[in-house]
């Protein structure tokens, strides 16, 4: 395969959306090629993915960029390694009073020095947690930006989402959170119209410089805009679809088991619940006495996948409504599905074909296009170019429960 690689582009499998991102996504392209290229690949792939993403990814904790974050807005003259981490609590929880800014989006009874602790400590947060901070720290639309893209690897302002949009427009002009939930306000009692501001719809946020633009963009969305956790959304509907294929796969799989065909049942889509799909998909992530997958933080992976898991908790959730269904999900559910579809075809044709489809799927849900920078996503491409996909995205993900060996990874390096 190794002759074949050198004549993919990899860099041509990225959208660089800004200027300042490209130098950013090119150096992870590159380095991408570097490890599919190397010669222990196709004989040691689980090994040498897993030694990529544990021990040479760039990687570091949402936490960490906060600080480092607080500690140049605020001036701080100390070496950044000696300061206490109250310094930072205290400075947000100031900054926090002084813009009225609200600790949470939504209901909680957790005081807000504490939820200023967990974001200097956890390795990731949701997406709406850096909108708040957004708010609570003065940050710039272009400060925002580097925490969805660069810290939390997730796309830029989407500005297909009224929020999004209304976010972005008050960070470009420096307006508290109040005027934020003023103009959602007023979007409720818009009467949808068609957008007549193009350049806004393709991303040009910068065109949308006045609260009439903004308005006027607001009413047209609008007019298409449905609520990603509503069956009428087309990344639910999208979910739905891949959830039927991939339950026929499992099925089939099911059909061809010894021990199932000895007991001449008859396996359909129908039969697969969200169990089944958790047990083939995360066949990989230890389970506890309860029965569920153990935690997250008892990866080495944590911070590199976050809660990126594909449980039977996640799946009914969505499937309730009660969860989004994001670009994961999706992502997720077509890997599994050309993984198995595909699993006898060249590692080099199926790659491709995960990423047009992928490219395809995200474009068509109004999602940005994969992002080689998010671990996860880099993780998913990396399997597909080896032989047996399934397999290993399992070994790495039961590999991440149990540790390494330090001594096999000096080796793959």
């Amino acid at each position: 395969m190794n002759n074949r690689m050198k004549d993919l582009d990899f860099e041509q499998t990225v959208v660089f959306d800004t200027v300042k991102d490209f130098e950013f996504t090119r150096k992870a392209a590159q380095r991408f090629r570097q490890v599919v290229e190397l010669d222990s690949f196709e004989e040691k792939d689980t090994e040498v993915i897993f030694h990529y993403l544990y021990k040479e990814m760039e990687l570091v904790s949402f936490g960490d960029h906060l600080k480092r974050y607080i500690y140049e807005r605020a001036g701080l003259e100390e070496p950044f390694a000696q300061v206490p981490q109250e310094v930072y609590r205290e400075i947000a929880l100031e900054s926090f009073k002084e813009t009225c800014t609200p600790k949470s989006m939504n209901p909680t009874s957790t005081k807000l020095p504490a939820l200023i602790n967990n974001w200097l400590t956890q390795a990731s947060v949701k997406r709406d947690t850096v909108f708040l901070l957004g708010f609570g720290l003065r940050m710039s639309a272009g400060d925002v930006s580097d925490f969805l893209t660069r810290v939390l690897r997730e796309q830029d302002f989407d500005f297909s989402n009224p929020e999004e949009v209304i976010y972005w427009y008050c960070y470009t002009h420096h307006y508290l959170y109040a005027k934020a939930q003023e103009y959602k306000e007023k979007y409720k009692e818009l009467v949808p119209a068609a957008i007549q501001n193009e350049t806004a719809a393709c991303g040009g946020g910068l065109m949308i410089d006045t609260e009439e633009k903004l308005m006027e963009y607001l009413a047209g969305l609008k007019a298409g805009w449905v609520d990603p956790r509503s069956e009428k959304s087309q990344a639910f509907q999208e979910f739905m679809r891949l959830l039927e294929q991939a339950k026929q796969v499992i099925a089939d799989l099911y059909q061809k088991d010894e021990d199932e065909k000895g007991r001449h049942r008859r396996w359909t889509a129908e039969n697969i619940t969200p169990s089944d799909l958790e047990k083939v998909i995360c066949n990989g992530i230890p389970i506890n006495k309860m029965g569920n997958l153990k935690k997250m933080s008892a990866s080495i992976l944590a911070k590199h996948f976050s809660q990126k898991r594909f449980s039977r908790q996640r799946i009914t959730n969505i499937l309730n409504h009660k969860f989004p269904v994001e670009r994961f999900d999706l992502l997720t559910l077509e890997f599994f599905i050309i993984s198995q579809k595909m699993q006898d075809e060249d590692p080099y044709k199926r790659y491709h074909h995960f990423i047009e489809e992928g490219q395809k799927l995200l474009e068509k849900c109004g999602m940005s296009d994969i992002y080689i920078v998010n671990p996860y996503e880099c993780f998913l491409l990396m399997c597909m170019l080896t032989d047996c996909p399934l397999a290993v995205f399992s070994e790495i993900w039961e590999k991440s429960y149990e540790g390494t060996d330090e001594s096999s990874m000096e080796s793959l390096s």
